[in-house]
């Protein structure tokens, strides 16, 4: 009983005591305590010219100890086909084959399962501050086309990928910064044999959080309110559509390779240090994203459990 007590205080403090770096957008260098279980159900919307679109999330978190963590990830969403449309692929006057635009279905389909880790390597603690390092990585499986040139690993493509966080914590004040790459596999379809071939792709993003509410904590049931200013971006290359041997030829700036940042915006609520809320938005801030529209719009819902 006393062990339990101890494990829960503890959990309880680092939530609590360090929200402002539980960023709404991107991961920090922290791990969620020791023998904490978390649940995250993730949900984004943006609006196209003929539907609604939404995605969700449900991530499992579990601290196997104060550095190391697991989380795995179920995702569902409207934004793709079960497979490619029968005139995805067409051909002109001189029967040079392109890519057809078509708008991807209203229908959900199930997308993808995630696993992943974080270990935390580096901790420097002081007064009042601390930094911390940390690798992740995941894999992940999806059996959907994705037919667009930037990839991601957050329900639209198979693949591997990892990187490095490091996180500052200065009073009321969290930055963060990762860096990390996506290897994707290749999407095939056996009774087509029309393939989609993807390049690598590198995500950044800097993130800072800043505790504006209590000004003073009296106890851990005070209702935390933190607000976010977070830059996410990517580089990736060309999609490349073949039909057997022949290369499909397109000028859509979605199969192109490119690069971009987004500035998402975000309020927090932390409640009784265990129950999380974040509502953001993301807008386009150097050129955009061609899988999705803007504005973006999310909302997250987390819950500890302590044992």
């Amino acid at each position: 009983m006393k062990r339990f007590i101890l494990s829960a205080l503890t959990a309880i403090t680092t939530v609590g005591a360090f929200a402002q770096e539980l960023f709404p957008n991107s991961e920090p260098a922290s791990i969620i305590p020791k023998h904490a279980f978390g649940i995250r159900l993730m949900n984004e919307a943006y609006t196209t010219a003929s539907n609604f679109k939404t995605w969700h999330g449900a991530m499992f978190m579990y601290g196997m100890s104060s550095r190391f963590m697991l989380n795995a990830m179920v995702t569902t969403s409207n934004h793709h086909y079960k497979q490619l449309p029968a005139n995805y692929i067409q051909k002109d006057i001189n029967q040079t084959e392109y890519v057809a635009l078509t708008s991807s279905p209203n229908t959900y389909l199930f997308e993808s399962v995630n696993l992943g880790f974080r270990y935390r390597f580096l901790n420097a603690d002081g007064d009042h501050r601390h930094f911390r390092m940390a690798l992740y990585g995941n894999a992940v499986y999806a059996q959907q086309p994705h037919d667009e040139a930037e990839v991601s690993l957050m329900g639209d493509n198979k693949g591997v990928g990892g990187g490095l966080i490091s996180t500052l914590l200065v009073h009321k004040l969290a930055i963060s910064l990762t860096t990390g790459t996506i290897k994707p596999f290749p999407y095939t379809e056996r009774k087509t044999a029309i393939s989609l071939n993807y390049g690598n792709a590198y995500n950044y993003s800097l993130s800072f959080g800043y505790l504006v509410y209590p000004f003073k904590y009296t106890n851990y049931n005070q209702t935390n309110i933190n607000l976010y200013a977070e830059f996410l971006g990517k580089s990736y290359n060309d999609l490349i559509v073949a039909n057997g041997q022949n290369v499909v030829i397109t000028m859509d700036n979605a199969y192109k390779k490119g690069n971009y940042i987004e500035f998402r915006p975000a309020i927090q609520f932390i409640i009784k240090s265990n129950l999380r809320v974040d509502c953001s938005t993301a807008f386009p801030l150097v050129k955009k994203s061609y899988i999705r529209k803007y504005p973006l719009y999310m909302i997250n819902v987390q819950y500890y459990f302590f044992r």
